[in-house]
């Protein structure tokens, strides 16, 4: 008996049909026909289809997600309009809480705003101020300063102590200011020494450095106080006032009140920037605004992390 064989494969000729598995479809290969650009192909004897015109996905609008239908809804929820309100109310109550600073009224002319500070210098504004304006109507530029008699300038400073000292102070600093003018972009080192926060957030060790170079450093009479006023004020082409951490309670004070006001932060002396203020910090904020005297004390500023 001989083995089996495999039977061969007869040729099927051009006029038979191919037969077909019922376990498997045909494969569709009719052209893919876009939308948005391309018509498919026509056949014999048929005339060829115009093209669509082309979209403009940039422009369609999704009706499921329309913008204005959105700002429509948002604007109808009684939630979102309390939040609104109060947070108008409360910045309209911050704005006219502003601190007012001499500084911010002579910004333009760095020379008035040293004066201003020497005179500001452990002195209450109160008394500090009407002197300022007084010796501003007498001696209105560096140069009529630096001449001024002494007598006379020693019986106007009077009143704020120290009076010897300021005068000769305010006369060198006219003069040096006349000799050596101040540029944004002449940086002078600075060798006051200063104590900086530590690296860790609510750290309450602090390390020794030396105030950053400044275009004033170089004038007498010019401390940290002066400094820091001429950075925050007088410096308008940058941010250098978001770089500033003074240890004047009247400084302190204004800046709060600019990162609330301008940059939506609550910003703390000695920590900087924390977070996003919010509803209960401006309230905190305008009242302590209200109330000179009441100011974060260095033991509450370290009970933050305990407060957020």
């Amino acid at each position: 008996m001989s083995p089996p064989r495999t039977p061969k494969r007869r040729r099927t000729k051009d006029t038979e049909k191919p037969v077909v598995s019922p376990y498997f479809s045909m494969v569709n290969t009719s052209p893919v026909v876009s939308p948005y650009r391309f018509s498919a192909a026509p056949h014999d004897g048929e005339k060829p289809s115009p093209c669509p015109p082309l979209r403009d996905l940039e422009n369609e609008v999704d009706e499921d997600n329309d913008p204005d239908e959105y700002d429509e809804k948002i604007t109808q929820d009684p939630l979102f309009l309390f939040h609104f309100r109060t947070l108008f109310d409360l910045y309209q109550r911050l704005y006219a809480a502003k601190p007012i600073m001499i500084q911010e009224s002579v910004a333009d002319d760095p020379w008035k705003l040293l004066v201003a500070v020497t005179l500001l210098n452990k002195t209450a504004g109160k008394l500090a101020v009407p002197v300022f304006y007084t010796i501003m109507k007498q001696w209105p530029t560096p140069w009529a300063l630096s001449q001024a008699p002494h007598s006379i300038l020693v019986d106007l400073l009077h009143p704020l102590g120290c009076y010897d000292i300021r005068a000769n102070r305010l006369t060198c600093l006219s003069s040096a200011y006349l000799l050596d003018p101040p540029c944004v972009t002449d940086l002078r080192p600075t060798n006051i020494p200063i104590t900086v926060p530590n690296a860790h957030l609510h750290s309450p060790e602090t390390q020794r450095s030396r105030y950053p170079p400044t275009p004033i450093s170089h004038l007498p009479g010019t401390g940290p106080y002066a400094l820091d006023s001429y950075r925050i004020f007088c410096i308008q082409e940058s941010d250098e006032w978001k770089h500033v951490m003074p240890s004047d309670k009247e400084l302190v004070r204004f800046l709060r009140w600019k990162w609330a006001m301008y940059e939506r932060k609550l910003w703390l002396p000695d920590i900087g920037v924390v977070r996003n203020v919010r509803e209960n910090d401006l309230r905190e904020l305008i009242n302590d605004l209200h109330s000179p005297h009441n100011f974060i004390s260095k033991e509450a500023r370290y009970l933050l992390p305990y407060t957020m």
